[in-house]
């Protein structure tokens, strides 16, 4: 065979390659990551990614425009507006993020829409081109529930009375009754009281909303004025709703108050929980010039997917992001406790300086959501 006819077959061969190829080439169809995604407001990443794939891969670049839409979320507010995204699929590449910015709006007290729309595709195809975007906010201003103690009587449609002695775990050492002693409503009060009938004898209240109401997130405010005195242990604290089935502290453990009543001027704010054990978080807050004794002060949680802060009237003084509490029980139903400990691993005993009887008085709890 002569060079030319070698020629002519090699290229004959080469053609019919590269018609081959052209013929298995596929045009891959865009696939989004379904048509409505949810972001939290406080996210830590501060961003909603969204996942789009492709059908197949391309031996081509392919590209995919994309520009958001205000609904009622609006930019600059609420999320970073995008005007003229781009998404680039590099040959044989088959998935991309589209990553919008979301803002913390503390002006905004309900979840808003936003939409991110896709355009132009360049060696692909397209069907669907808008995902809506909800924010979820996290300002939790509707009060879902609330205990103002206007009532006579304790309303045991939502309150338990806890009773007896024991110590409780931590060697206390008072006894809890129902006794209006000890748990009695006042004027639009709820007192909780601690007595010391008898010399090592002392009395308290303990009462629970497990069984009857209980909360996943929000924003609980619990206005209230505190005892004080060496051994006297004040707190208003939640417990997760699956404590009878998985105990201490796979439940979870969120205290909104507690203080120590030799120390009146400090109020703490406690996170617990099991990590191979139990693990714990706390931190106080130091009233200047006063004590809690003295007056009414607001106790509050903010209680989100991916935080908890405490307060005190208004005054933020301990935050944990999700990402600091490992093995995370805290997507789950918690109810409150209220209760004056007497003695106790913390506080220690009462002595000669400790005079009674002491009260825990609370104006109201409310949840917001």
């Amino acid at each position: 065979m002569n060079r030319k006819l070698k020629f002519t077959t090699l290229v004959i061969i080469l053609l019919s390659l590269v018609t081959a190829c052209k013929k298995e080439s596929v045009t891959p169809d865009v696939s989004l990551a379904g048509r409505f995604i949810k972001v939290i407001e406080d996210t830590p990443s501060g961003s909603v990614d969204i996942s789009i794939r492709l059908s197949d891969a391309s031996g081509e670049i392919v590209t995919l425009d994309y520009s958001t839409e205000d609904s009622t979320a609006v930019a600059g507010s609420d999320y970073i507006a995008v005007t003229s995204g781009k998404l680039i699929f590099q040959p044989g590449e088959t998935s991309g993020v589209v990553k919008i910015n979301i803002l913390r709006n503390t002006a905004e007290k309900q979840d808003v829409f936003f939409r991110v729309i896709f355009s132009n595709p360049v060696n692909s195809q397209i069907t669907g081109t808008i995902i809506t975007v909800k924010i979820i906010n996290v300002d939790y201003a509707t009060l879902v529930w609330s205990d103002e103690f206007n009532s006579a009587l304790l309303n045991t449609a939502t309150w338990n009375y806890e009773q007896g002695a024991g110590g409780w775990g931590n060697n206390e050492l008072q006894t809890y009754t129902s006794s209006t002693n000890n748990v009695h409503i006042d004027s639009g009060y709820l007192h909780i009281t601690a007595l010391n009938p008898s010399s090592s004898y002392y009395t308290s209240g303990r009462i629970t909303t497990q069984g009857k109401k209980d909360f996943t997130y929000g924003k609980i405010m619990i206005r209230a004025r505190l005892p004080q005195g060496q051994g006297i242990w004040p707190a208003l604290w939640m417990l997760g709703a699956n404590f009878s089935a998985v105990s201490w502290p796979k439940c979870g453990e969120i205290d909104i108050m507690e203080l120590l009543g030799h120390a009146p001027s400090v109020v703490y704010g406690a996170l617990h929980w099991d990590s191979n054990g139990h693990t714990s978080r706390v931190n106080s807050y130091t009233l200047g010039g006063s004590t809690f004794s003295s007056g009414f002060h607001v106790f509050s949680l903010v209680w989100t997917p991916n935080y908890l802060r405490w307060s005190v009237d208004d005054h933020e003084f301990f935050s944990l992001s999700r990402s600091e509490v490992s093995a995370f029980p805290f997507d789950l139903p918690q109810f409150f406790i209220f209760n004056i400990a007497v003695g106790g691993n913390w506080p220690g005993r009462p002595d000669q300086t400790t005079t009674f009887p002491q009260h825990l008085i609370i104006d109201y709890i409310r949840v917001y959501q």
